[in-house]
């Protein structure tokens, strides 16, 4: 009896369980080292990307809170104001409480060349009620900070030039700063024109609203890094970016939470894609055991019991690999090898001759009943026609008589040649059947299609010039059809077909005839 170390059984088990732990390692290490960094990198990049969409989005408020105290700042209204204090001016255009809320502005002052205040005008964070102050006494105090930082800018800005900034303190908010000249630019500096733009729950709704983020601006803190994604949970992630305020040193920290739907969307099919693979191996590992054990050891033991009991002379000549191996391929080899590769040449050898007409190499009878009994049944299921066409050479004998028998081979093998060309439909089945005769299968074809391509194989035929007596060979060809309405047996279809062939070559040869079906009954 076999050990266990030289049983094919247990080598082959231990083969795949090494093979089966060796792919459970390569996916765990390639899920871990390559997959997940790639995700979260991927990860990543999503919040760089939101994070550029908050900037961009809060940039492009920035730009328009510019260019609207830039319009403030040129109008020749404002420049007469700084010049007179026409009150006139502020009741007509700052007297409504409407101007704030229709841009989102908490405040509108007007500074003296030097950073003094002139006029302010805006909504009280403390109670939001609207107020103008012409100085910082009772009223307006918690424009203080405000204004310091204006004033500190305005002196530091020796190109006065308009000025833009974030504010942290007291309000968070965005300020622009533009110089009041004339409308078309001339002077001199009659002052300046500030315009603040709180960034309110108000402001931030705006914002998520147009671009599909929760944005948020916090203070930051000092030990806050410039760029910052925290991954929260499994189901959120905070992605963080510092931006400059004033007063000097001040920052804000633009934030987002996203959700991690993506990456855990990714983890979710990576998992499930790990079950599948780890359960269609197991599965098959069972596969392969179980059909080693029906398909290869079963039968060895059955073949060596039987080579124990009926004793050969003959010996094979076998591979000295095999002859050295001590498990059941080894009875096997030494056993069989010269019985199966005599069965396997006389198999090949028979399919061959079976189903091949050997001088031609198309199909044969047999194999042409076959595939027209399986093309008809599939059409009929199919409720689909099945069109013969029934094909013979004309005058064939006479040019065997005249040519000899090895000149009718050669244009057997030429007619044969374009017939496999013209009907090369997969399911399609050209095959002589007969000395001269030929039969195509046409599986969902109509009668007047197989017709027409039936003539079309008569034409190219006709035009390969094959010289007898004077002309060419040419074919007849007979065309009968199956069809839902008029359903004809393999039988019927090959005897009509036979019928249309022969009115074709009474009529003449060198044509084509369809077989009208009639009710023989």
């Amino acid at each position: 009896m076999l050990s266990a170390l030289h049983s094919l059984r247990y080598r082959f088990v231990f083969a795949l369980l090494g093979l089966l732990i060796i792919a459970l390692v390569t996916l765990v290490a390639f899920t871990r080292f390559t997959l997940m960094p790639e995700m979260l990198k991927d990860e990543s990049n999503q919040a760089h990307e939101a994070l550029d969409r908050a900037q961009r989005a809060i940039d492009n408020e920035m730009l328009h809170l510019e260019m609207l105290s830039q319009d403030w700042a040129s109008w020749d209204d404002s420049y007469q104001f700084m010049r007179d204090g026409n009150q006139h001016f502020l009741a007509s255009n700052l007297g409504d409480v409407s101007i704030f809320q229709d841009a989102d502005l908490s405040m509108i002052a007007f500074m003296k060349p030097q950073g003094q205040l002139y006029w302010l005008s805006g909504i009280s964070p403390v109670d939001s009620k609207p107020e103008g102050c012409a100085a910082l006494d009772t009223q307006c105090q918690w424009a203080r900070p405000f204004l310091e930082t204006l004033k500190q800018r305005i002196a530091d800005d020796p190109a006065k030039e308009g000025l833009t900034w974030f504010q942290a303190y007291p309000q968070k908010a965005l300020v622009s700063v533009q110089p009041i000249l004339r409308s078309d630019g001339s002077g001199p500096l009659r002052g300046w024109l500030a315009m603040i733009r709180p960034m309110s729950a108000e402001w931030l709704r705006k914002l998520h609203n147009s671009t599909g983020l929760p944005i948020e601006v916090q203070h930051a803190t000092d030990q806050q890094q410039p760029l910052k994604l925290e991954r929260l949970n499994d189901q959120t992630m905070r992605a963080s970016r510092l931006i400059p305020a004033a007063p000097r040193g001040e920052q804000l920290s633009i934030e987002i939470d996203l959700p991690r739907q993506r990456l855990n969307s990714r983890i979710e099919a990576m998992n499930l894609g790990l079950s599948w693979t780890l359960s269609l191996m197991g599965l098959l590992l069972l596969l392969v055991l179980w059909m080693l054990e029906r398909m290869v050891l079963n039968p060895l033991r059955l073949f060596a019991i039987f080579t124990r009991q009926v004793r050969r002379p003959e010996r094979t000549d076998v591979p000295a690999t095999l002859l050295k191996r001590r498990d059941e391929i080894g009875i096997l080899a030494r056993q069989f090898q010269q019985l199966l590769e005599f069965q396997r040449q006389q198999k090949a050898e028979l399919v061959e001759l079976s189903e091949r007409d050997p001088l031609t190499g198309l199909a044969n009878r047999r194999r042409f009943d076959e595939h027209l009994a399986t093309s008809m049944k599939m059409d009929k299921r199919r409720e689909q026609s099945t069109a013969l066409v029934v094909i013979d050479i004309d005058h064939y004998k006479a040019f065997n008589d005249q040519y000899g028998h090895p000149a009718g081979d050669a244009c057997l093998q030429a007619l044969a040649k374009v017939m496999s060309a013209h009907f090369n439909h997969p399911e399609q089945l050209i095959a002589r059947t007969g000395g001269e005769e030929f039969m195509a299968v046409l599986p969902n074809t109509s009668q007047q299609s197989a017709v027409d391509s039936a003539d079309r194989l008569r034409a190219e035929i006709e035009a390969l010039g094959i010289p007898h007596s004077g002309k060419v060979v040419t074919i007849s060809a007979g065309v009968a059809c199956s069809t839902p309405d008029t359903p004809l047996s393999a039988l019927q279809l090959i005897e009509s077909g036979d019928q249309a062939l022969y009115a074709a070559k009474d009529s003449g040869r060198n044509q084509v005839i369809p077989f009208e079906y009639l009710d023989m009954a």
